[in-house]
């Protein structure tokens, strides 16, 4: 038997609380961006997905990588963790988590048990949306609107200049991949997670980063993602423009696929500027939608 190491499990734990949770069985898992999150290289990435193929849980095809074939149960100690995400993300959303704040006051503020409160803080961590302060406490990013129209001014800035930058090239399979999620998700909208269609609006935008081959814009986009992610889970249950948005995107993906980067360029600045208009028109109604407990930020009615 292979021996597994100690960085390896830990890999492979996580992929399964953290990772295969967000992603639909048949799906192809994304060994770059994975590495990317966790702060690692991609060799035990790599190793971790081969153990799990040992177990059934993914399967390998050669130039094609890893897919998951056996949906990943969440048990209770995960469901909880995952609450408290939520939890913890509206009142960052709601900017009630405010300078320095101490573990023990999380616990109390939260009623959460130490290990879902350091599972939760790991995460947070990893997305750049907390970090331990110089004592004991922490310190939660700002998200609120200032943020959030920073973010968007920035991304309108580079993200069609990054599809007109020297050598820009798409991983073509993998854009042929993500539309065919949008053509199900265009489908199935009225079903769908908010959450689910949340990462699939990041994964778009990551991906075309990623065909700049520049990790600082990767990262640069995959920021503010994350800080999106805590207000734009409020505005995904607009189906309408949801629906559009996903249409927008194909655009792009056509655009990028014919080579056209001039037309996908500026698809993209108009889809960024339709994108902010629609978010800073509903924000407020948005958060006093959270404030009053009618939606959660995990997208469901309350």
């Amino acid at each position: 038997m292979t021996a597994v190491s100690p960085l390896q499990e830990r890999i492979r734990n996580q992929l399964q609380a953290e990772f295969f949770t967000g992603i639909q069985v048949g799906e192809r898992i994304n060994e770059a961006e994975i590495a990317s999150a966790l702060g690692v290289s991609r060799t035990p990435v790599r190793q971790a997905l081969m153990q799990l193929q040992r177990e059934g849980i993914v399967s390998y095809e050669p130039n094609r990588g890893f897919r998951l074939v056996e949906a990943v149960p969440r048990d209770a100690e995960q469901a909880g963790a995952l609450s408290l995400d939520e939890k913890v993300m509206r009142d960052m959303a709601l900017g009630l988590l405010d300078g320095v704040i101490s573990e023990r006051a999380l616990l109390g503020r939260y009623g959460a048990t130490q290990g879902a409160l350091t599972s939760t803080l790991r995460r947070l961590m990893r997305d750049q949306l907390a970090e331990p302060s110089p004592g004991r406490g922490w310190i939660f990013a700002d998200v609120g609107a200032a943020a959030l129209e920073d973010g968007y001014r920035l991304r309108q800035i580079i993200e069609p200049a990054a599809i007109l930058s020297d050598r820009y090239q798409i991983d073509e399979a993998a854009l042929e991949a993500l539309d065919a999620e949008h053509v199900r998700a265009i489908e199935a909208m009225e079903t769908m997670d908010s959450r689910r269609l949340f990462e699939l609006d990041a994964k778009f935008h990551l991906m075309v980063a990623q065909g700049t081959g520049s990790a600082s814009l990767v990262a640069a986009i995959a920021r503010q993602n994350n800080i999106r992610r805590v207000n734009e889970y409020l505005g995904f249950g607009r189906a309408e423009r949801i629906r559009q948005s996903m249409v927008e995107h194909r655009g792009i993906m056509a655009a990028l696929r014919a080579t056209e980067h001039q037309v996908a360029a500026a698809l993209m600045r108009m889809h960024l500027q339709i994108s902010r208009e629609e978010t800073f028109i509903h924000l407020e109604e948005d958060l006093e939608s959270v404030r009053s407990g009618r939606v959660r930020i995990g997208g469901e009615d309350g």
